[in-house]
């Protein structure tokens, strides 16, 4: 009983509060483009932050519901800001994240912030016991970076300050729209 009950709680969230996920990846996009792609991550420093060659809107009404965009640089496509110029919020977006040293591929849903078709940084180790122990490293690395930036996301979310973000958001959605 414990355990169905559980399971429809989930559920209810991820079907309820499947939104915070689609408004996170917008964020992230919206601040990448918006901060020269260099974003502090809290105690781990700077990262430059891009969308790839793949980015999924979407939205829950019109006629057209999702639009995906793949190959080349989407985030700079005219469909990409004429989507987000009728509400439509990132779904599913691939990104390239680095440091000075390191660089990470992956893609994040928005209904569950999973992390999909992640690559690593490049890894040296000669040893299969190093390796592995630097790849569980880099993973663990990459999982607590994203949620670093859902903390700094969800910490402005519900501060008074989130109104001012709209705001700039609005604007960098309308020049987009414009230079598209």
């Amino acid at each position: 009983m414990l355990n169905e009950q559980l399971h429809e709680e989930l559920k209810f969230l991820q079907t309820n509060r499947a939104f915070l996920g689609r408004e996170f990846l917008t964020w992230l996009w919206f601040k990448s483009e918006t901060q020269n792609h260099k974003l502090t991550i809290g105690k781990y420093g700077t990262f430059h932050l891009y969308i790839d060659d793949k980015i999924v809107l979407s939205s829950a009404s019109g006629s057209v519901r999702e639009n995906s965009l793949k190959g080349g640089t989407p985030a700079y496509a005219f469909e990409a800001g004429s989507a987000l110029g009728t509400g439509k919020l990132v779904n599913e977006a691939k990104f390239i994240l680095q440091d000075s040293e390191r660089q990470w591929t992956f893609s994040l849903l928005g209904d569950d912030l999973s992390l999909r078709t992640v690559r690593l940084p490049t890894i040296s180790e000669a040893d299969s016991h190093a390796h592995i122990s630097q790849r569980i490293v880099y993973s663990q690395l990459l999982s607590n970076l994203v949620d670093e930036l859902f903390k700094t996301f969800m910490e402005l979310r519900i501060s008074d300050n989130f109104h001012n973000e709209l705001v700039k958001i609005r604007e960098w959605i309308d020049n987009k729209v414009t230079i598209a």
